[in-house]
C-alpha cells in the first residue's frame, strides 16, 4: 500500500517546486529565481508561493525574496543563517552586525541573544523571520568607519 499523506497535503505543482527547492539546495531565494527554474506565469507563481507560505515551507523575508525550510526539517522547519539576512536587505554593504550580537560571536559572552542587531545607514526596522529577532538600527554615515572590504 502506498503512502499517499505527502500527495493530499501537497499539489503536484508544489511537490515539484519542493524537489527543485531541495534539490538547489537553495535557503533563500527570489521570485526572479523562481521564474527562472520553473517558468510559471505570474498567476500561477503567485498562488504556489501563497500555499506553500500558509503551509509553513516558505517563509518571506521582504517582498519578493523566500526563506525554504525542507520537508526533512519536520513541522518546527529550519532555522535560517541569522548572517545572510542583512544581505537581503543591504545588498551595497552599507551595514554591519553589531552589539550583543557580536558579544557572543566573539566570545564576550556566553549569554545567546534572541535579537540581531543590524547597524545601517538607510533602514530602521524591527522584524521577526523564522523566531529569530532582527533590529536595524539607522546610524549616520560618519559612524560606519573602521570598516574594510
Amino acid at each position: 500500500m502506498k503512502n499517499n499523506t505527502i500527495n493530499k497535503y501537497l499539489g503536484p505543482k508544489e511537490i515539484e517546486v519542493i524537489a527543485r527547492l531541495s534539490y538547489e539546495k537553495a535557503s533563500l531565494f527570489t521570485k526572479e529565481q523562481f521564474d527562472k527554474w520553473f517558468g510559471f506565469n505570474e498567476a500561477l507563481r503567485k498562488q504556489i508561493i501563497f500555499r506553500l507560505k500558509r503551509k509553513g515551507i516558505l517563509t518571506a523575508i521582504k517582498r519578493g525574496v523566500y526563506f525554504y525550510s525542507p520537508l526533512e526539517s519536520g513541522p518546527a522547519g529550519s532555522n535560517i543563517n541569522e548572517f545572510l539576512i542583512p544581505l537581503v536587505f543591504f545588498p551595497k554593504g552599507n551595514y554591519y552586525i553589531g552589539y550583543s550580537t557580536m558579544y557572543n560571536y566573539y566570545g564576550f559572552t556566553d549569554q545567546i541573544f534572541q535579537t540581531m542587531y543590524v547597524l545601517n545607514t538607510s533602514l530602521q526596522l524591527e522584524k521577526t523571520i523564522s523566531g529569530m529577532r532582527f533590529w536595524m538600527v539607522r546610524i549616520a554615515q560618519k559612524r560606519m568607519y573602521g570598516l574594510e572590504k
